[in-house]
């Protein structure tokens, strides 16, 4: 199912159910506005009606009573007002009934009104019936009639306010419900959402994060690496296209390793040829040569020597990245390894109007350590600081155990130094010039193959592979190598390596099973 899908379904659920609640809460909107309109045009009115038929009785009663003792026949006609006011309002009262216990009280009293005998009486027959033969009897009648009209007037109230009640409290039980059922609803439309913003982002992250780590990985240069997608979205196709783009790349990388390493191996016997050649001449076994021909077979020499080393880093950084640069690990005296790299540029130093100074320890460094490739590490940093300090200045080699790691180590070297590296005693060996230095902004990347900060900086042609190589080697030792300001101007190329004190266990570990380990522990 294609992302988009699932973001549609899932975004059409939650509104249809948001919109299911609203329309829930509309129609019991409309019911409380009903209730309440009934509430106020008909219960109300009734029970107003019903207490006014109340006074109205009082007041038949009231004057029926002083019509009989004062025999005074001018009350008749407050008599006679007051009963049509009461039968208006039966009548209002009739219509204002709805069904239910009030309707029936209504139909009672009603009927009651119907057996009162002045009900219909017409007036002027109202003074006579209650002071004629009989009266007596009259009046007790009346009297009996109102009173059971006035208890069933009561009745009518008592339903009336019942009924008020009962509407209320229907009113308030359904507002409770509508709170509730909202209350359930947004919690439902809540989970809902974030269940569907969940599944969306891990849809959505985790095929981008294996993206990511997988371009991570081949930034690295790791071609080996393939993405598996969810079947059926877009990021299928985006991992089938990453796949294919990631297999070219190792088929063009091997093409490239291959032809590289082929070329350099089929360079390096007839250049070896040449050098001889030129060596021979320049000792005069074939004849004697001229002062101009002597300083022409010399620039030959040199120049065909410095394109025989860069044939040689070629031919190292094949091995390095096809996996076949073998390390003779044992434990060793850092300290002629590095007296013996220093040696070799004595007499380049020397003819540069250079002073090369080594300083190392009383006591041993011993590292576990290829003597032949640290010895490679430290020519090729004796080689670029010979190579730009300016004549009459010092070169300085120093080699000094650590107890922790220096101050000046950048946040990168020291991320790539393997964990349980970190913690140990570490032996760093130092090579400063008075050179131009490395801007900020090179000082992580000059270790990268191929990387040049300038190429007015590379007079002698150099393709930018001597302090790639020493990295590898280094980081091949569970060590780091890093650039920095050297007090005063000039460069500082420090390289630390672990003492083997620290690495009881070293010669049966890789640096990649220490990672592991240091992971596991962690």
């Amino acid at each position: 199912m294609r992302v988009a899908t699932k973001v549609a379904m899932g975004t059409g659920g939650t509104l249809a159910l948001l919109i299911g609640a609203l329309l829930y809460q509309v129609a019991l909107v409309r019911s409380l506005a009903s209730a309440n309109r009934e509430l106020g045009a008909v219960r109300i009115r009734a029970a107003m009606v019903s207490l006014e038929l109340r006074r109205q009785l009082d007041q038949i009663e009231e004057y029926i009573r002083k019509l009989a003792v004062t025999r005074d026949e001018a009350y008749a006609d407050p008599v006679g007002e007051a009963r049509d006011a009461f039968l208006a309002n039966l009548v209002e009262l009739e219509a204002l009934r709805v069904p239910g216990p009030h309707a029936d009280e209504v139909e009672r009293l009603a009927a009651l009104w119907q057996g009162f005998e002045l009900a219909t009486a017409p007036r002027p027959q109202i003074a006579a019936r209650l002071l004629g033969s009989g009266a007596k009897e009259e009046l007790e009648k009346a009297a009996d009639s109102l009173e059971a009209l006035r208890k069933q007037v009561l009745a009518e109230i008592n339903a009336t306010s019942a009924a008020i009640a009962h509407q209320v409290s229907e009113a308030a039980a359904s507002s409770d419900n509508a709170e509730r059922l909202a209350i359930a609803v947004v919690g439902i439309g809540l989970a809902l959402a974030a269940l569907i913003l969940l599944v969306t982002v891990r849809a959505i992250n985790q095929p981008l994060q294996r993206l990511t780590e997988a371009t991570h990985q081949v930034a690295e240069g790791s071609f080996a690496v393939q993405i598996d997608a969810p079947r059926g979205d877009e990021f299928e196709h985006l991992a089938e296209d990453f796949n294919t783009m990631v297999r070219r790349l190792d088929e063009l990388d091997r093409l490239k390793r291959g032809f590289v390493s082929h070329v350099s191996h089929e360079l390096k016997t007839p250049l070896v040829a040449m050098q001889e050649t030129n060596q021979l001449l320049l000792e005069e076994t074939p004849g004697p040569l001229s002062a101009k021909q002597r300083r022409l077979l010399e620039l030959n020499l040199s120049s065909s020597r410095r394109l025989s080393g860069m044939i040689a880093n070629l031919l190292d950084l094949s091995r390095i990245e096809a996996g076949a640069m073998e390390y003779h690990l044992t434990p060793r005296d850092l300290r002629p390894v590095v007296e013996a790299a220093a040696a070799l540029f004595e007499a380049r130093a020397r003819d540069r109007g250079l002073e090369l100074e080594v300083i190392v320890p009383p006591t041993p460094l011993v590292v576990p350590a290829d003597a032949d490739r640290i010895t490679q590490v430290m020519a090729n940093l004796l080689d670029n600081a010979v190579r730009y300090a300016p004549s009459g200045s010092l070169v300085r080699v120093t080699a000094a155990a650590l107890a922790a790691l220096p101050s000046n180590l950048p946040r990168m070297a020291s991320a790539r130094l393997p964990r349980l590296v970190r913690g140990s005693a570490l032996a760093g060996v130092t090579v400063e010039d008075a050179g131009p230095g490395v801007p900020d902004e090179h000082k992580e990347r000059i270790f990268e193959k191929f990387y040049q900060v300038t190429k007015a900086r590379r007079p002698d042609g150099g393709v930018g592979l001597g302090l790639a190589i020493c990295r590898e080697i280094v980081e091949a030792h569970r060590g780091a190598v890093w650039v920095a300001d050297r007090p005063g101007g000039g460069s500082a190329f420090t390289f630390v390596l672990p003492l083997a004190a620290g690495l009881p266990d070293w010669a049966s570990r890789t640096p990649r099973q220490e990672e592991t380990e240091a992971d596991v522990e962690s």
